[in-house]
């Protein structure tokens, strides 16, 4: 994953199988050196992880915790083939759109 200007220090991974039995891709996103979200200027509660497919509408998948060692993972499941996963700290857990504050981004391409 890529780190915004935030964040420089921060780093992210993002494992993408895809599930030979239902077709569906299985996502393992893990972070490291990212920032408590109440340390950020402005704070902010939690970081929110979302998917958006090609020129489609963001999608929340979860909100990912990041420990005291700065750490953090979050595992979930897309229907989505082609897409990109990116990081927003926000208000709360379930904002019904991500801000303009991303942190981490990367690109998923299973075929």
């Amino acid at each position: 994953m890529t780190a915004g200007p935030s964040v420089p220090a921060a780093t992210g991974m993002v494992h993408a199988q895809l599930n030979k039995n239902n077709g569906n891709t299985q996502l393992e996103i893990k972070v490291d050196n990212l920032a408590q979200p109440s340390s950020l200027n402005p704070p902010a509660s939690a970081y929110v992880v979302w998917v958006r497919p090609n020129n489609g509408a963001a999608l929340r998948e979860g909100a990912i915790g990041v420990n005291h060692g700065l750490n953090g993972e979050l595992h979930v499941v897309t229907a989505l083939k082609k897409f990109e996963v990116f990081i927003t700290p926000e208000e709360n857990k379930t904002p019904a759109f991500p801000s303009d504050r991303e942190v981490l981004r990367a690109h998923v391409n299973m075929g």
